[in-house]
């Protein structure tokens, strides 16, 4: 892993952001620190007890789908997958063969411990006795990749909000606009945490969260986002 520059005991870089705020910074730095490391562990404990009903139904689905790939191959090549979020919401996908159609609400996605237990299991070399008997299936691969996934997500999260604060405690000034260019659902994850943890209040949202399929993604801003400086007054 990379560790960050400067860094002693050497620590990755969301580590050393961590760190940085909880042993450096102000009360307000180690407020967030603590208060977004407990915010991160409890959306990684509910992502991986239940992976597929805790994704975001906005902008879920990839893991769903993803394991109907390894797992169900038959109903994957024979739905729709233009959108991943339906495969969340719909108890029913319609066969693209002959119009019967698949209760792809029943099938689960187990949670990552279950999933950790197979792949160890798929790696047990007491019970293997040749290398040839030691192959990756289909389903423990797209479990490791779940479980991978779910913590780097969420990591992205964690080292955003870290990231934030550090700029605004290193600011001269007291009046600080934060742009964040990310995808929607990390730009909603952070705002969640600011507003819901930290008590920021959310004044205004532009936009929409779910578009139609030819929608033009086209915004109109208010004035106060073409002059900064009227965000404050």
């Amino acid at each position: 892993y990379l560790t960050a520059k400067g860094s002693f005991p050497p620590r990755t870089w969301s580590s050393q952001l961590f760190a940085k705020l909880l042993l450096d910074g102000s009360q307000s730095c180690k407020d967030v620190a603590i208060a977004a490391r407990q915010w991160t562990l409890e959306s990684i404990q509910q992502h991986a007890k239940d992976p597929k009903g805790s994704d975001d139904p906005h902008c879920g689905g990839e893991w769903f789908e993803a394991f109907l790939r390894a797992e169900h191959r038959d109903i994957y090549d024979d739905i729709d997958l233009s959108d991943p979020t339906v495969l969340l919401r719909k108890k029913y996908m319609k066969s693209d063969s002959n119009g019967r159609k698949h209760n792809i609400g029943q099938i689960k996605i187990p949670s990552c411990k279950d999933g950790f237990d197979e792949i160890l299991d798929g790696f047990n070399t007491g019970k293997a006795s040749t290398r040839s008997e030691h192959i990756v299936t289909p389903r423990v691969e797209v479990m490791a990749k779940i479980l991978i996934d779910i913590w780097m997500s969420n990591l992205v999260d964690f080292s955003t909000v870290l990231k934030i604060a550090e700029v605004v405690s290193e600011s001269k000034n007291d009046k600080i606009v934060v742009v964040c260019y990310m995808g929607a659902a990390h730009t909603r994850a952070v705002s969640d945490f600011y507003t819901s943890r930290m008590g920021f209040k959310k004044t205004a949202f532009i936009g929409k969260v779910d578009w139609d399929e030819k929608e033009p993604h086209t915004l109109k801003l208010p004035s106060n986002l073409w002059n900064l400086p009227l965000l404050f007054k």
